[in-house]
């Protein structure tokens, strides 16, 4: 179960601990191995990126406390996106001009597309932790993995949570953005075969205030199934205005918005509320020995409960996934290690990760959370 997060503790949290992992970052030997980190720490998902950053710092403090890899030390430098694609292609200028040797990140896949592109040119390896639209990898680059589920795993949990609550009728809303138009066209092209009704689409703008006309239309279109599919930062005003307007059917949110923030911003309206989400650390196999790490690592006050997020389990493993394809390949070679990332299997905190030719994650990793008393819990339909 999870408490309420304190959205101005997390704020400052994240702002001292990143201002000591980037200064920790400083000063490596040429001898280092440098990962460039593409991820938010301004803006609207800062939180998302905050919690990457730190549980790769982790992962690397660990790493490089065992001995490195095959004899070297990591480093991480890092660039901030902001989730917006202006800054993600400066943020991308700055890793390649840094000279590094793989790429790490990605959380708006809005934000990741246009980086990956210099990525490519330069040659570089790049594990995307969190960006999942299906248009990531339909760009072609064959050094790209997504080590976060796809949007097209997403609909096969919405599907085992529609038979779950016994719902039949489906409003999607989204915010016409890489991320979440993709997975409302995937929930489009996926639902209706599988015996559910698409029986209204919604688009609402990022950071409208009033979205009555979006909840007037669901409860005219005879929905009982409302599926949001945009980031937490807007998600919590539609479950505030969806039942303040009468909605009385199921709500259920993606995985951009499974944050301990949706629930303290969407408060009494928000109980009840499902989300398809990624492998939360407190949900996995050895995730308490985990979260005891992180905190004592980014010296944690025993009663701050603001991280770690969804996507610590995916970032952590994506460093750890990182070194064991390193010395699968017996090299750093990025042939080489782009190779032997495509025929791993590799045991993480969030589940088995092994790929599709296409770069996506052979198996899915989503689960689904409900919020119940101010809190997350696991639900097994």
């Amino acid at each position: 179960m999870f408490k309420k997060s304190r959205k101005m503790v997390a704020v400052l949290i994240s702002v001292f601990l990143l201002v000591g992992i980037l200064a920790a970052c400083d000063g490596g030997s040429s001898d280092d191995i440098v990962i460039g980190v593409l991820v938010p720490t301004s803006g609207t998902e800062a939180y998302y990126g905050t919690d990457m950053m730190q549980s790769y710092d982790l992962a690397v403090s660990e790493i490089n406390e065992a001995g490195g890899v095959l004899g070297k030390k990591l480093k991480l430098f890092q660039a901030d996106d902001g989730c917006d694609p202006n800054m993600a292609s400066t943020a991308a200028s700055r890793i390649v001009a840094e000279g590094v040797d793989f790429v790490v990140g990605g959380y708006c896949s809005g934000a990741t597309i246009p980086a990956m592109q210099q990525f490519y040119d330069a040659n570089l390896l790049f594990l995307l932790s969190g960006a999942n639209s299906t248009r990531i990898t339909e760009q072609g680059f064959q050094q790209s993995f997504m080590i976060n589920s796809p949007g097209s795993h997403a609909v096969l949990t919405l599907i085992d949570l529609l038979k779950y609550v016994g719902a039949q009728n489906v409003a999607l809303i989204h915010q016409a953005d890489e991320y979440t138009e993709n997975l409302s066209d995937l929930c489009q092209a996926g639902l209706p075969p599988a015996g559910f009704n698409i029986v209204a689409v919604e688009v609402m703008e990022k950071g409208a205030a009033d979205v009555s006309a979006i909840v007037t239309s669901i409860q005219n279109s005879g929905a009982d199934f409302v599926y949001w599919c945009g980031y937490h930062a807007d998600g919590s005003n539609v479950i505030r205005q969806l039942r303040r307007g009468g909605f009385e059917g199921h709500i259920a949110v993606g995985d951009g918005s499974a944050s301990p923030e949706l629930i303290t911003a969407a408060g009494p309206e928000g109980e009840g509320v499902f989300v398809t989400s990624p492998p939360f650390v407190e949900f996995a196999v050895g995730g308490e020995a985990f979260v005891s790490a992180y905190r004592a690592h980014h010296k944690m006050a025993a009663d701050d409960d603001s991280f770690p997020g969804a996507y610590a389990t995916l970032a952590y493993d994506t460093i750890y996934l990182l070194k064991a394809a390193i010395e699968k390949a017996g090299s750093f070679e990025t042939a080489a290690v782009r190779n032997a990332v495509q025929s791993i299997e590799f045991q993480g905190l969030s589940g088995l990760i092994k790929f599709t030719a296409d770069r996506e994650p052979a198996l899915s990793n989503f689960i689904i959370l409900q919020i119940e008393n101010g809190a997350f819990k696991k639900i097994t339909p």
